[in-house]
């Protein structure tokens, strides 16, 4: 008799795991179909081109208030392009997807994957994941704007936080 209680248990923890193993691997499945009708892989090259283009544009030296020399800049220019490469494989797609499966597989259950896969599927879903492009190129120069216009600002703030922490001057 303890025998089979003991079977039966070992039955009832290997459904349950096995249970739970599906469950994981049905939530993962819908991660990938929202992944993919959401373009995710395309929105996460968009946004390192955006970020290029950003390094590039030299925006934030203006906000700085730095002034560069073509030497200085064509240098900066190939160090941002090395940077651009060691960003674009160390977050590349491919590498971090297994990932994000999982921390969205944990963040939602079944059904409220369904219903983001529901709202991607549908002509207002695939109205954001078309336009999501173009937003980000909009609101990247709004931000940009923005900085622009604290420009003042910050180089105030980092002109005196330098001249409180620089060494004296000997």
């Amino acid at each position: 008799m303890r025998l089979l209680r003991c079977a039966a248990v070992l039955v009832i923890l290997h459904l349950a795991a096995a249970s739970a193993y599906c469950d994981q691997a049905g939530k993962e499945a819908k991660v990938e179909e929202f992944f993919r009708l959401a373009k995710m892989d395309e929105t996460l090259r968009h946004t390192l081109d955006l970020v290029a283009a950003q390094m590039k544009s030299g925006a934030i030296q203006q906000i700085m208030g730095a002034k560069t020399s073509p030497d200085v800049k064509k240098s900066m220019d190939e160090m941002q392009d090395k940077l651009m490469v060691i960003l674009s494989d160390a977050i590349s797609w491919d590498k971090i997807k297994p990932d994000y499966v999982k921390l969205y597989a944990d963040a939602y259950t079944e059904d409220e994957l369904d219903g983001i896969v529901a709202f991607y599927k549908s002509p207002a879903g695939q109205a954001m994941v078309a336009n999501t492009p173009v937003m980000m190129n909009k609101a990247n120069v709004l931000v940009e704007e923005r900085l622009k216009a604290a420009a003042p600002q910050i180089q105030k703030l980092i002109l005196d936080y330098t001249s409180r922490t620089a060494p004296p001057k000997q």
